[in-house]
């Protein structure tokens, strides 16, 4: 331990800083795994799916009520105004809170329209759009102490919220059960959230003295307006099946495509850590014309996460077994397209983070938009048809769109060949293949526990190579 304290302090502010938030996302993931199973058992499947349809809607109407201003455009903000940091803030909270009563404005006023197909009570969606006042406030102050480097307050409050709102969640439903359980799930996880948002909020008005200064809306608004069809597009993409489901099936179906997309977000986790580091070693290298380093490391990467993809699939009908009930039992079964999709939305970020660099956006949201499109309406087909498990099949070919697209974009402004694309083209075969047939091993455990063993021992004889890599990155 004196060791790591040790080697922990003599790096630098930002690796000090990435380490610590990478370690509190591990955290608050682990605890959302962990309370996934309390949370299958104690409530029906369907109001397990109504909740996650709640949860869909939560982040939709969001990116617009709340214009998605504690993304890059606060980071600019925080470039820009390095003196003027607080009234900054504070500017944009104000900015995002009256977009939030515009947009509140009328969505209650077309809710009776709109009821059937959003399908939540109008109670909730009040909830909603008083999270969407308070919230930003804590976007906002995270954002900024991450620019910043100040990570200890981030990740004490990132594990607070993390542990104190599925704990009085499970509380309400357990003293609560014989009321609403809905109710007690949705307002028992979210009330506690908002009244730490609103200390926040208190915290940024005094802090800034409530100062507001307009000059910094345009400026915002200007930034954000091209970026919100992009960002809903991102979303839509993950997570319009589940409000398909619901609306074509019914709510039980989607607590089953829940659980099922809870378990390929396992990769997703394991990526969102390489690419963390990925993204500075890519942007380096491109302002360096070192176009070949960063194919060299690319390569490994896109291999270890295959099997990281590989891994998941195999062992989905013992992580479902663990997380919910044998009610849930089917949901193995739309696990691997769906973590397909996962390693094809990995290309997508490899390749935008090319396009991202050369600073042409434009052609990320445009490949965001046309898949999300494609897959709404393929959904629209093949759930009814085929039912829910035809939704991960739908995502897996749209994901695959949108990285082939975003491919023809870093082709496009890419000044060399960046990755090895025969590579990455082969294993892309592989893992279609493997999310096409790998059902067909479920009922077999002894050729899963091979296949598993095989990968294992693979990443203990390359343990020096992938070791390797990390080091490079991370420097």
């Amino acid at each position: 331990m004196r060791w790591i304290i040790k080697k922990f302090n003599g790096i630098s502010a930002g690796a000090k800083s990435s380490i610590a938030l990478f370690l509190a996302s591990i955290i608050t993931h682990g605890i959302s795994y962990v309370v996934t199973p309390a949370y299958t058992r104690l409530l029906p499947s369907e109001v397990f799916g109504q909740t996650a349809v709640f949860m869909t809607w939560l982040q939709i109407f969001g990116i617009v009520a709340m214009f998605s201003l504690a993304n890059g455009v606060f980071n600019n903000g925080m470039s820009d105004w390095p003196d003027k940091r607080d009234e900054y803030s504070f500017s944009l909270l104000t900015l995002s809170n009256i977009i939030t009563i515009v947009f509140s404005i009328v969505l209650v006023s077309i809710y009776p329209l709109i009821k059937d197909f959003v399908g939540i009570d109008i109670i909730y969606v009040i909830l909603m759009l008083v999270m969407f006042i308070f919230q930003p406030a804590y976007n906002f102050w995270t954002v900024r102490q991450r620019y910043e480097y100040k990570y200890k307050y981030v990740v004490i409050w990132t594990v607070f919220c993390a542990v104190l709102s599925p704990a009085v969640a499970i509380l309400s439903i357990v003293f609560l059960k014989d009321t609403d359980l809905l109710a007690a799930r949705i307002f028992g996880a979210e009330v506690p959230l908002i009244l730490v948002y609103i200390g926040f909020y208190i915290y940024l008005a005094k802090k800034s003295g409530f100062r507001i200064n307009k000059r910094y809306w345009k400026s915002a608004l200007l930034f954000n307006l091209p970026l919100i069809p992009h960002y809903l597009s991102m979303y839509l993409l993950n997570s319009s099946d589940k409000l398909m489901i619901s609306y074509l099936i019914n709510d039980s179906a989607t607590a089953y495509y829940s659980v099922a997309y809870s378990v390929a977000a396992v990769a997703t986790i394991v990526w969102t850590a390489i690419n963390a580091s990925l993204i500075p070693y890519t942007y380096e290298k491109c302002k360096a014309k070192d176009y070949k380093s960063i194919q060299r490391i690319t390569t490994p990467i896109i291999a270890v996460f295959a099997a990281a993809c590989l891994f998941v699939i195999m062992l989905a009908p013992e992580v479902v077994a663990v997380m919910a009930t044998a009610e849930y039992k089917e949901a193995i079964y739309v696990i691997p397209p769906i973590v397909g999709g996962v390693f094809f939305q990995v290309l997508y970020y490899m390749f935008a983070n090319i396009v991202f660099y050369y600073k042409r956006p434009k052609y990320v949201m445009v490949a965001s938009v046309i898949s999300t499109i494609l897959n709404i309406g393929l959904n629209f087909v093949f759930i009814k048809e085929f039912g829910y498990i035809a939704a991960g099949y739908t995502t897996l070919f749209c994901y695959m769109v949108q990285a082939f697209i975003d491919y023809l974009a870093m082709r496009k402004v890419a000044p060399a060949k960046m990755y090895n694309m025969k590579f990455i083209f082969g294993l892309s075969l592989i893992i279609v293949a493997i999310a096409l047939l790998s059902n067909l091993v479920y009922d077999f455990i002894i050729i899963r526990y091979i296949i598993i063993l095989s990968i294992l021992v693979l990443i203990f004889i390359f343990r020096k190579q992938i070791m390797q890599i990390i080091k490079t990155i991370r420097k």
